[in-house]
């Protein structure tokens, strides 16, 4: 199971100190299964294995303003080769969590924690900016900060997200919990039981599935 960032807390309190309505999201959205993979599983009786490298080790997820949201974090260097193999992890968790969110799919946010001392750094105010501009599986914004963040620094870094107000707070609801309901973008169940493809050339293909729609 994967831990839960380190400041994911802080955001979330910021959050709803802004006036945003926070609430737990499915806990799929933060799993090792795509929605697929859980029926096929469930009819096949058999078990899909995940490489520990696949998923982001620290991740959490849930709902502000009824909005779904990823949390990571982001550590070492900013320099692509320390990157972007966490951004790769990230990409793929969003797919996963895209499988599950069906019609929502495309509300999907992740906000991405840089470490302690980025926000002084050139290169990773650079770095984060490369990053947003990606907006590849869901749109992602990065927090950088100096030292231990405070609930207003948390603030500041929501001010630019669609967390700011003023900001409609009612959302149509969606139930997560009627797993038939879901409808697959076309192509994503044969995607999904293709087992020629590893798991990144998975997620390469539903991109391309989505794209294509």
């Amino acid at each position: 199971m994967a831990e839960t960032p380190k400041f994911a807390d802080l955001l979330l309190r910021a959050a709803e100190h802004i006036g945003a309505q926070v609430s737990d999201a499915a806990a799929e959205l933060v799993g090792s299964r795509f929605n697929a993979e859980v029926l096929s599983e469930a009819v096949s009786r058999t078990s899909i294995t995940r490489h520990d490298n696949d998923l982001p080790k620290s991740v959490c997820s849930a709902r502000i303003d009824d909005i779904p949201v990823l949390i990571g974090e982001l550590s070492g260097t900013a320099l692509r080769p320390s990157i972007e193999p966490q951004l790769r992890r990230y990409r793929n968790q969003a797919m996963i969590a895209r499988s599950w969110l069906a019609s929502e799919a495309p509300n999907l946010q992740m906000f991405l924690i840089g470490p302690e001392g980025a926000l002084s750094k050139p290169e990773w105010r650079q770095l984060a900016a490369e990053i947003e501009a990606d907006d590849r599986t869901c749109r992602k914004l990065v927090w950088l900060y100096d030292q231990s963040p405070t609930g207003d620094e948390a603030s500041l870094f929501l001010n630019r997200t669609f967390v700011a107000r003023p900001w409609p707070t009612f959302q149509q609801q969606v139930l997560l919990d009627a797993v038939a309901s879901y409808a697959l973008p076309d192509g994503w169940e044969e995607a999904v039981d293709d087992k020629s493809l590893d798991f990144d050339g998975l997620v390469e293909r539903l991109i391309v599935l989505e794209g294509n729609a």
